[in-house]
Parts: C-alpha cells; sequence; structure tokens
C-alpha cells in the first residue's frame, strides 16, 4: 500500500507539470524529459513518470510506447468540436445562473470583467488569460449543473494546449471582454434567454478568434 506522502508527492508533480503545459513552457508534440523535469523539480524520476501517465488520462499528453510521454497536439477538428460542446455547456450554465445568482456572484462577474478592461490597457495578457479563464469558470459554477460543469472544466484542460493563440491578434482581447460584459449584464439582469445566447455567441466568436488567430482559412465563417 502507497503510503500518504507518495501520494500527495505525486499529486504536487502533476500539478506542477500540468502547470508548465498550460502555460506553454512545455510545447505541444514536446517530449517530456524526465531527467531534466526530475533535476528542475527536485524529484526523482518515478514521480514525474506517473505524472506523465496521470496527465494522459486528462488528455494532455499522449504516451508512446518505446518512445516517451509527449505534450499532446490538438488538431484543429478536436478544437473546433470542443469549442462547439462547450458552447452549449456554456449557455445552459448562463441560462441557470441568471436565475438565481446571488450578489456577492454578480459583484464578482462584474469585477473580472473590469480586471479584464484594465489588464488590456496594460497590455497584461497573460493576466487577462487567466481572469478569462477564471470568468468562465464562475459561470459554469454558478449553473449549478456539476456533470456539465466537470465536462466544461475537462474539455478547456485540453483547449488550454491551443487557446492563448486566441489572443495573439491586436484587438482580440478588447472584443471578447466586450462579449463579456454584454453576457455578464444578462447574467446579473436576470436575463435567462439572453444570457444562453450570448454565452453561445461568445464561445462561436472565440472560436473564429481562435482560427483566425492561426491563420485557418474558415476563421470567418462564425462572424455575423
Amino acid at each position: 500500500m502507497r503510503r500518504p506522502r507518495a501520494e500527495a508527492l505525486g499529486v504536487d508533480v502533476t500539478r506542477r507539470i500540468e502547470a508548465l503545459i498550460l502555460d506553454g513552457t512545455l510545447a505541444p508534440g514536446e517530449r517530456l524529459n524526465e531527467v531534466a523535469l526530475s533535476h528542475s523539480l527536485g524529484v526523482s524520476r518515478g514521480p514525474v513518470r506517473e505524472a506523465a501517465r496521470a496527465l494522459e488520462k486528462t488528455g494532455l499528453v499522449t504516451v508512446i510506447m518505446n518512445r516517451g510521454a509527449f505534450v499532446r497536439t490538438l488538431a484543429i477538428a478536436e478544437a473546433c468540436d470542443i469549442y462547439a460542446i462547450n458552447a452549449a455547456l456554456l449557455g445552459l450554465a448562463a441560462a441557470e445562473a441568471a436565475t438565481r445568482l446571488g450578489t456577492a456572484q454578480s459583484l464578482m462577474l462584474r469585477c473580472m470583467v473590469d480586471a479584464m478592461d484594465a489588464a488590456i490597457a496594460h497590455g497584461e495578457r497573460d493576466r487577462f488569460f487567466g481572469i478569462n479563464s477564471n470568468f468562465h469558470a464562475l459561470i459554469m459554477a454558478c449553473g449549478h449543473n456539476a456533470e456539465a460543469e466537470a465536462l466544461y472544466g475537462q474539455l478547456t484542460r485540453k483547449l488550454m494546449l491551443l487557446r492563448r493563440r486566441s489572443f495573439d491578434r491586436p484587438g482580440h482581447m478588447h472584443t471578447a471582454n466586450q462579449e463579456h460584459r454584454a453576457l455578464m449584464c444578462a447574467i446579473v439582469d436576470g436575463d435567462a434567454p439572453r444570457a444562453r445566447d450570448l454565452a453561445e455567441a461568445h464561445a462561436r466568436l472565440g472560436r473564429a478568434r481562435f482560427l483566425e488567430s492561426i491563420g485557418h482559412a474558415t476563421a470567418r465563417e462564425d462572424h455575423p
């Protein structure tokens, strides 16, 4: 039976490697070098190997027999499928949130949108991205549907492999936050149908921004 301390170390190493993947330090297609990672994280190679297997289950890592573990490369078609599913999930949560949002949660949403405006004004792309992710996560939590929230989190974690590129082009952060503000207002006002429509549109336009950022030929198909 494994000791609790060993289990805790495995969880910690997994989270740290996941963070390196999600912030782009470890790029899609890059091999997880067990020696280098164990050295930089201050652990043996065993926990690094276990972390690779754990991250394979979440869809962030691909383990290839006799070759090792690699940061997963997300295909454009799969990314687009995830955006489509997330549009439905975010719409569901936004509509539900509009009917039961508390005062504290309303304030949190407002503060997040204002904070994203401030991040844009100061050119703080990473800060904007972090708040953006938390904004969507809060809406999902306010939807009070644990299954939808878990699925959204699982799919979005995969999308993180590419999603930062959605804000590579000038103006994308500003446009996205205009959509955030309109969505936030609909939720706070208790307008469930409008909140659902705006949430779904925001996810579709997010996909369009992503495709435009990578120069994909179909980038404009979701623009009104």
